[in-house]
């Protein structure tokens, strides 16, 4: 098989265009719909059809385009990193818009719907293809604008709304900081082309080289809601369910995750920023598990997972290893999959019933057999059961941290795992086993999913299954022509079994117990004594980082706002304090300056 022509640009400029035309078609809804699933389709098979490419030996290569227009050059990036993110941010993007026809077919938005979505997956898939920094950071904006309104979509909302700015507030805080980095990344090599880089680094100063490192990182930490810049993520929820598994699964906060793995080559050579990036990882990945212990909002339980499991591609990248990138590109492919597979189900549940509170759920899986069947697929993925893909990928880059020596790491993300699979089978059991809630009892109708909604479920369902004994097919498409073996001992193997083996007994057992058996309440557990209601609470308000930030905004605004008393508007008083502020200078300059 041959690429298709043009593939590397027409993947991503496609739906771009797609997204410009879709409102030239609102007349008529299933113009729309149909337009933009083969839209989406059509730039998923360019970005499929590059997968050959990889096994050709001159990768990795540059495409360049000039644009008298802008009298600037643009270019694509053919490597397998690039040409997998782009299949990823395609296929899931494809799937989700399907999934949209049944899902959105009430909401009068559809337009404005439609042409985001296509927006955001053209924008994703322009940034992972660009071959230098430059375009990489607008194609960055573009995806960061698109979650912005899609997560205050419903923008008669407050609660959207709100959330939806305060994705790109947060967000921004991160781009800032990638921005400098790239200044500071041109300014010390003069080059911002990917394929350049690598090698103009060599003669930068090593405190240069890991301060630039952690900058350009701070954008990632932004997209990918890491530790500290993840408030915005458990908002994001207000926004559909589509657009939450295209967030979490393929776009957003992926894009982060990219960044980390292009950049690698970069800055490897900083032992500090390797360390940086794994601690944050790992540290994340544990914070955002233990806040998905207590959160009765199955999407948020969902978006917690995603950080954690976010966390863990990070800590792969960090441990500085090609074998560390490989997991964490795999354990991103069966995230892909498994997350936008739970986000689609769940969001069938919530289009279904009207809520999100598993509290105001309870015995659903009668209800929704094959929503159930596919939730429970992708659930066992999440909780690395084998042999769905979890498993596989989640266990490699725990392996590797003990392969390397990282025993902090291996025992952090260990714990994780533990805490993974009891949040995962909490939510399961709350949603679907167990008595209906009198909330559902009380319901009249339940409006069951469509048909468009359930073939993407089970299309996800069988890539959760597929592709984790994809292991070393995906090894060969990572590294074609390099010398680079996954090498694992047996007694390492041997670890690492156990390790899923325990992590799975430990997190399972009270989750049973707890949500399924009932034979212990968890309401008396926390209020049994005030030290574990205080742990409640601090999980609860995601350890107060939310907090934190509003109290500084505050803080902040209060003070800007007591300055503006000292400006009256009135002539003499602004005369005068230019005369006493002039004093003070003179007096400042006589006293410190010499004279």
């Amino acid at each position: 098989m041959n690429m298709l022509p043009h593939a590397p640009w027409l993947s991503w400029i496609i739906p771009l265009v797609g997204a410009a035309i879709v409102p030239l078609l609102s007349f008529r809804r299933r113009l729309v719909e149909a337009f933009s699933v083969i839209v989406a389709f059509t730039a998923a098979a360019f970005a499929f059809s590059m997968i050959p490419e990889v096994f050709k030996a001159e990768l990795p290569v540059e495409k360049h385009i000039w644009l008298p227009i802008l009298n600037v050059k643009a270019g694509v990036i053919l490597d397998p990193l690039s040409i997998f993110m782009a299949s990823v941010a395609t296929g899931i993007g494809a799937l989700c818009i399907l999934y949209s026809i049944a899902y959105m077919s009430e909401h009068p938005g559809y337009t404005r719907y439609y042409s985001l979505m296509l927006l955001f997956v053209g924008g994703m898939t322009g940034l992972v293809m660009a071959s230098n920094m430059v375009q990489l950071y607008i194609f960055w904006e573009v995806v960061g604008l698109c979650s912005c309104f899609l997560i205050g979509f419903y923008y008669d909302q407050e609660k959207a709304r709100h959330a939806g700015l305060k994705a790109f507030i947060v967000t921004r805080v991160g781009d800032a900081s990638l921005m400098i980095g790239l200044a500071l990344l041109y300014v010390s090599t003069g080059t911002v082309d990917f394929l350049q880089l690598a090698n103009a680094v060599k003669g930068i100063d090593m405190g240069l080289l890991t301060i630039t490192g952690l900058l350009v990182f701070g954008g990632a930490i932004g997209k990918s809601a890491q530790v500290p810049l993840f408030v915005w993520l458990p908002d994001a929820m207000e926004g559909p369910s589509t657009v939450s598994a295209l967030i979490h699964a393929a776009t957003m906060v992926k894009a982060g995750v990219y960044l980390a793995a292009r950049t690698f080559p970069i800055f490897s050579a900083s032992t500090t920023w390797l360390l940086f990036v794994s601690w944050i990882g790992a540290i994340t990945a544990f914070m955002a598990a233990t806040m998905a212990m207590v959160s009765k909002d199955i999407k948020r339980v969902l978006a917690y997972s995603t950080m954690s499991q976010i966390g863990y591609m990070m800590t792969a990248v960090g441990i500085g290893t090609m074998a560390g990138i490989f997991a964490s590109q795999f354990h991103l492919m069966s995230h892909a999959i498994f997350k936008a597979l739970l986000f689609l189900a769940a969001g069938c549940i919530i289009h279904s019933i009207g809520t999100r509170n598993m509290d105001e759920m309870g015995g659903l899986k009668d209800v929704f057999p094959l929503v159930y069947i596919t939730f429970l697929i992708g659930a066992f993925s999440l909780a690395g059961i084998p042999p769905f893909n979890g498993f596989w990928s989640k266990g490699l880059i725990i392996l590797e941290t003990i392969n390397e020596g990282f025993y902090g790491l291996a025992i952090l993300s260990s714990i994780t795992a533990i805490i993974t699979v009891f949040y995962t089978f909490r939510m399961l059991f709350l949603t679907f086993h167990g008595e209906k809630s009198e909330y559902v009892k009380k319901l009249k109708h339940i409006h069951m999913p469509g048909i468009t909604m359930y073939i993407p479920l089970l299309v996800l369902a069988a890539g959760c299954i597929i592709s984790g004994f994809l292991e070393h097919n995906f090894l060969e498409f990572m590294f074609p022509h390099e010398s680079f073996h996954l090498h694992i001992p047996e007694n390492l193997m041997l670890i690492e079994y156990t390790i899923s083996f325990l992590a799975i007994v430990i997190g399972l057992v009270p989750a049973y117990l707890l949500y399924f058996r009932k034979t212990i309440s968890p309401e008396k557990i926390v209020k049994s004594s005030s030290i574990t209601y205080a742990l409640y609470k601090l999980l609860e308000n995601g350890y107060f980082f939310d907090k934190f930030y509003y109290s500084l905004s505050y803080a902040v605004r209060d003070f800007a706002q007591s300055f503006r008393k000292t400006h009256t508007g009135v002539l003499s008083n602004n005369m005068l304090a230019i005369v006493a502020m002039m004093i003070i200078l003179i007096i400042l300059f006589i006293t410190f300056g010499g004279v």
